[in-house]
């Protein structure tokens, strides 16, 4: 497993720690009407995700990474996260697809995370994965994703039922990428696993 860094932003794979920091994004009121449809999640629906987004990890060794933006003191503030699924159920005829999904607090919004994030994530796709094309799903209403899609190399190529409703379909490939100045790939221990000697 890989932490992706850029001159703004950290990206590491999801643990058991992050359990709080999920739901409160899920829970965001932007988020709730921007991609659950004004539903609140339970505490139990948010470590269910979470769990979900680990298992991603353990089987394909890529998937949703937790986004942190660098502060002076280097903590870093969550902002959401940004990453790779596969999404083949929703796509029966390439099952093999590779999906990127983005989701943002709304304090996070506006100030090209999205598309910071976005650029390490797809370079990391095709540098490190090698994989021949990535996928985005954007809801029709979604203008602000799709014109942070264009920007990374993304190019519309029609409507497509995903998840039961209609959403515009995007595909980026190595030739037609936006890549990112600086980025840092660096490997990442599971702090969640107990290492033996």
């Amino acid at each position: 497993m890989h932490i992706l860094e850029t001159p703004r932003l950290i990206l590491r794979p999801p643990s058991h720690s992050d359990e709080l920091l999920l739901h409160g994004l899920l829970s965001d009121p932007f988020v709730v009407n921007a991609v659950r449809d004004g539903v609140y999640p339970t505490i139990e629906q948010s470590k269910a995700a979470l769990l979900q987004f680990i298992s991603h990890w353990q089987h394909n060794r890529f998937g949703l990474w937790m986004l942190f933006v660098k502060d002076e003191s280097q903590a870093g503030k969550f902002a959401g996260y940004c990453g790779l699924w596969c999404s083949g159920l929703y796509l029966p005829e390439d099952p093999n697809n590779v999906e990127m999904a983005t989701c943002l607090h709304l304090a996070a919004s506006g100030k090209g995370i999205a598309l910071e994030a976005g650029r390490a994530v797809v370079q990391f796709a095709f540098e490190h994965l090698k994989l021949k094309k990535v996928t985005v799903f954007i809801r029709p209403t979604n203008t602000r994703s799709l014109r942070k899609n264009l920007k990374l190399g993304f190019f519309y190529v029609g409507n497509r039922i995903y998840n039961n409703r209609t959403m515009r379909y995007c595909e980026v490939y190595p030739e037609t990428y936006i890549k990112i100045e600086n980025l840092l790939v660096l490997d990442y221990a599971e702090p969640d696993v107990i290492q033996s000697k």
